[in-house]
């Protein structure tokens, strides 16, 4: 995850985290107007497919994603 929130992480490298769980607050770092959030998962240097309860199609560049 990156652009979160100074300060309102809630979890470190290596810890479990369980469905629901809140990790911390999105926020506006870097160059842009307002806050937004990248989200990349992997596993042995792969790149897993990820899936959103409520959120239908393809999760691709470019993509806007409201809930």
């Amino acid at each position: 995850l990156a652009h979160l929130r100074r300060g309102t992480v809630t979890v470190a490298a290596g810890d479990p985290v369980r469905v629901g769980q809140v990790l911390g607050e999105v926020g506006n770092s870097g160059n842009t107007t307002e806050p937004h959030l990248h989200i990349h998962a992997e596993r042995d240097g792969l790149g897993l497919d990820l899936e959103f309860t409520g959120i239908t199609g393809p999760l691709c560049r470019g993509r806007t994603v409201r809930t």
